[in-house]
């Protein structure tokens, strides 16, 4: 496995994922080729070999600004629980240039809460009706002693 920047190329395959795991409220295509414009140095996938293809298999992404909001993060269901978010959250806390890197998760997400959690971040805040109908929790990371 490895991550590298998303290409243009990828885009069928990051839909998929962003479909199975944010059926709610899935972004579009444009919206990430829009990402991809805006954010192409922090805009990663982690990616491995699919034997007989020429394509590598995408396991995961995360889109992520410099001054460290976590914009999107997603890894295939099939994926989960191989430490592919982590380590894509591991390189967002190295990338940014602040001291401290946030994203918004959904109150009813309590995965997405609880792996953040083990992360080190905490709820800072709450949005009402960020997605609509539904709040969305802020959680955020600083470094602590030795980071």
């Amino acid at each position: 496995m490895m991550i590298r920047p998303f290409a243009l190329d990828d885009l069928d395959r990051i839909l998929l994922i962003e479909h199975r795991s944010f059926p709610k409220s899935p972004y579009d295509g444009a919206t990430f080729v829009n990402l991809y414009y805006t954010y192409p140095g922090t805009f990663l996938v982690d990616a491995e070999p699919d034997p007989g293809r020429k394509e590598d298999r995408i396991l995961g992404y995360i889109v992520f600004s410099t001054d460290g909001h976590i914009i999107s993060i997603a890894v295939h269901p099939e994926s989960r629980r191989r430490g592919i978010g982590r380590r894509l959250v591991e390189r967002a806390l190295k990338a940014s240039h602040t001291s401290k890197v946030w994203a918004e998760v959904r109150k009813s997400n309590q995965g997405a809460q609880a792996f953040y959690h083990e992360l080190g971040f905490q709820v800072i805040g709450m949005v009402p009706d960020y997605y609509g109908n539904e709040e969305a929790l802020i959680v955020q990371w600083t470094p602590g002693p030795g980071h």
